[in-house]
């Protein structure tokens, strides 16, 4: 089996959900004002949240690293802002890693109360649900990460 770097793994997730990049609605916070507080509003208000993504503007978790170029968006159908105020949400997505092996993807993703975003993605071979990789990225709201409603 062909061992995969960081780059690929939320990356080709990513590739994988992504559509075009969205354009600005009135719906969307603009890039500059985007917030926290915007955002648990628009959860609390049960919109339907989009989020689209620069893996490039984020870093690698924990490094300086940038993360790879790859920009798309996701669509997650729930939220939930937990007791320390931190805003999760998850997706399971389904896929064939290197065009022959079957894998159950899970991406999560948390915001925390100042804006920090850790989006974590793990892959999982889809029969014995051994975890094939993860790489986890630390981006921020509106710089890697904006969110549209």
């Amino acid at each position: 089996m062909r061992r995969s770097s960081w780059r690929s793994t939320l990356g080709g997730a990513c590739a994988a959900l992504a559509a075009a990049a969205m354009p600005a609605t009135a719906g969307t916070i603009a890039l500059a004002g985007q917030s926290y507080e915007n955002l648990a509003q628009a959860v609390l208000d049960g919109r339907d949240i989009r989020v689209t993504l620069d893996l490039g503007a984020c870093h690698v978790h924990g490094t300086a690293l940038a993360g790879p170029p790859v920009r798309g968006s996701i669509r997650f159908d729930a939220y939930m802002i937990e007791s320390d105020g931190s805003i999760a949400f998850s997706l399971r997505h389904f896929t064939v890693q290197d065009g022959t092996t079957p894998v159950d993807e899970f991406l999560t993703f948390k915001v925390d109360p100042t804006g920090r975003i850790d989006a974590h993605s793990r892959f999982f071979n889809a029969a014995t649900f051994a975890v094939f990789r993860e790489s986890e990225f630390d981006c921020e709201i509106g710089t890697g990460a904006s969110f549209h409603w």
